[in-house]
């Protein structure tokens, strides 16, 4: 099957610094991707390049017949400023309104049915700030499916969220595989993209390995992503991985 997705030999500088070095992967539709590395990996400079945010160095993206959605990371956003949640799902209209903004019945319904499926139409007159993490996160992915995207890109949708709302995103994800919507959403859970995704890409500015979880996580991949940050426990990709924080302490995520 043709790849509804296509990234070829893409190179960004971000910065001033080199942030990828010719990437390349292939999805295809309906796919679940977990894009995984270290910080500083280059997992949001990917997206940016992708969605066009970020101009490449070199390099390019197909995207067949489809549309990108993108979820920011929530620190990105301002959640003090006075908007409904329907106000921010009908943010992904914009493009689809025409020059003079106004909002139609088709706009209207795509808004409700996007809250509907994320399970937040009845919070749609609420002030976005009111909401918990998880919550702000669903409106989020709300508003890319009111884009009519057929690729949606996540990035870091997990963070700052407990584990109940954590699954319900993973739910949201699994009934979005079901409508044919391609997804790669970064995240720095090695294991949850072990146990939940169709495929994996492990980034560190190069591409390091691409495939199944089998394919891509063995101890020479690991070691070329994560250095001395990851070890490698036994069978069954069980894994303990350690982030270095500013203060040079070290924190583990066991499974």
């Amino acid at each position: 099957m043709a790849p509804v997705l296509e990234v070829r030999n893409l190179s960004v500088a971000y910065n001033g610094s080199q942030a990828l070095e010719d990437v390349s992967f292939r999805v295809q539709q309906g796919e679940r991707v977990a894009i995984v590395g270290p910080n500083g990996a280059g997992k949001s400079t990917l997206f940016k390049a992708m969605v066009g945010l970020i101009h490449p160095l070199s390099g390019r993206v197909e995207a067949k017949g489809a549309g990108f959605g993108y979820v920011t990371q929530r620190s990105a956003v301002d959640w003090t400023f006075p908007v409904t949640v329907h106000d921010v799902v009908m943010m992904g209209r914009i493009g689809k309104m025409g020059w003079l903004r106004w909002q139609r019945l088709r706009d209207r319904e795509i808004v409700r049915r996007s809250l509907e499926q994320v399970g937040l139409l009845e919070y749609a007159d609420r002030q976005i700030g009111e909401l918990s993490g998880g919550q702000q996160q669903r409106v989020f992915i709300a508003r890319a499916l009111a884009q009519e995207a057929t690729i949606l890109l996540m990035d870091e949708p997990f963070s700052g969220v407990d584990s109940p709302s954590q699954e319900a995103i993973l739910e949201i994800l699994e009934h979005l595989r079901d409508q044919g919507v391609t997804l790669l959403v970064s995240t720095h859970d090695l294991n949850l993209a072990v146990e939940r995704f169709d495929r994996l890409a492990l980034l560190n500015r190069r591409l390091v390995a691409f495939g199944t979880p089998q394919e891509a996580v063995t101890p020479s991949t690991l070691a070329a992503a994560y250095g001395g940050q990851a070890l490698w426990r036994g069978e069954d990709y069980a894994l303990v991985l350690g982030d270095i924080d500013c203060c040079g302490e070290t924190e583990h995520s066991h499974e």
